[in-house]
């Protein structure tokens, strides 16, 4: 078992190292508007709804999967059932949520929907909130820190 977990763990390194970006030309930036709701929610959460409802339905299949670790047949701890769901919702949640909305998400929307995973409802909360407070990190889709 430690030899595979080994052998996962260099071809993930390796497979890191060798993947570069590169931009042959030049795209149209999206220009994403996030403006408040005005809803008994306030700030809360992700605000397209669309996205929203993504992060919904991976935050429950996430639960379900840690269910599913935790069940009386097997002798998953629940550290190891929270910290696999939590790294794999961290890592679907902002996939399906560009294949549902179609675009590039931006920085918050990412944020947010891994803070979503990390502490369910209140870690997009605080995730949101940050970004408010600190409008020079919520860069759009093709934008880079100067």
């Amino acid at each position: 078992m430690r030899k595979f977990l080994f052998l996962a763990v260099a071809a993930v390194a390796a497979l890191g190292m060798m993947a570069h970006g590169a931009e042959a030309a030049k795209r149209k930036k999206a220009v994403v508007v996030v403006t408040p709701w005005q809803s008994f929610w306030g700030s809360w959460g992700v605000r397209d709804q669309k996205l929203a409802g993504s992060n919904f339905v991976v935050g429950a299949a996430s639960t379900g999967a840690y269910f599913a670790l935790r069940n009386d047949t097997t002798r998953y701890p629940s550290g190891f059932a929270y910290g696999a769901t939590t790294i794999a919702c961290a890592a679907i949640s902002p996939i399906v949520g560009t294949l549902v909305v179609q675009r590039e998400l931006s920085m918050r929307e990412v944020w947010v929907s891994t803070s979503n995973c990390v502490i369910p409802v209140v870690g997009g909360w605080i995730a949101n909130n940050y970004f408010d407070r600190h409008p020079e990190w919520d860069l759009a889709p093709g934008q880079r820190k100067k």
